[in-house]
């Protein structure tokens, strides 16, 4: 499993509590390839890269269908407000984050191809 977590920005006690559900929602939602969670003031900000699809590589039918579903289980889940945002690219960017956020863990077990 590739899971990289840094808990700088969070109390030590707060990491479990927010890694452990995020590492179950992301184990069910296979269409999801990496999911980034940061942290700035204001929320968790969950990022995703999904699964190419069987027809192309456009992944806004999967994003449209299911953005609304999967933010309401983040929230429920990690009891936390959330922002989900569609990573198109396949790699974490600076126009995805706001200056003062920090990450604190990047899934991405379905990177078959990649090392750990």
């Amino acid at each position: 499993m590739n899971a990289v977590f840094n808990p700088c920005s969070m109390a030590e006690s707060e990491v479990p509590e927010v890694l452990t559900p995020l590492t179950r929602w992301y184990a069910v939602h296979s269409s999801i390839r990496r999911l980034w969670v940061l942290e700035d003031s204001t929320a968790l900000i969950v990022c995703v890269a999904l699964e190419p699809t069987f027809d192309g590589d456009d992944p806004l039918p999967i994003w449209l269908a299911n953005h609304d579903e999967w933010l309401n289980d983040l929230r429920r889940t990690t009891q936390r407000e959330v922002e989900l945002k569609l990573i198109v690219s396949g790699a974490l960017a600076e126009p995805y984050v706001n200056a003062d956020a920090v990450e604190i863990a990047e899934l991405r077990w379905r990177d078959s191809w990649e090392s750990p």
